[in-house]
């Protein structure tokens, strides 16, 4: 049975590989986990395969999540859904 059957699983999962609060070996072997796991929500699958790129070469942050996105021809991206604290965050300035 695949542990990420619904978008809504595939969501929680993204939203833990991008919180940087989450110790950097779970999140990690989250990540390995799921390396061959085709993600049911296009969208989820560009932004893990984004992740899995910058997770060796430090940390996620929705502004390097952004640019990769970016660079990888993916501008419109919503990150809120994905580092809910910083959209918070910045909505409260």
């Amino acid at each position: 049975m695949d542990p990420l059957a619904q978008p809504t699983d595939e969501l929680y999962v993204l939203r833990t590989l991008c919180d940087e609060s989450a110790a950097r070996e779970q999140r990690l072997g989250l990540a390995q986990s799921l390396r061959n796991h085709v993600f049911l929500d296009s969208e989820h699958q560009v932004v893990f395969e984004s992740i899995c790129f910058l997770f060796p070469r430090g940390p996620i942050s929705a502004e390097r999540l952004a640019v990769h996105l970016n660079n990888r021809g993916f501008p419109d991206v919503d990150l809120g859904k994905y580092f809910p604290a910083a959209s918070r965050a910045s909505h409260a300035e």
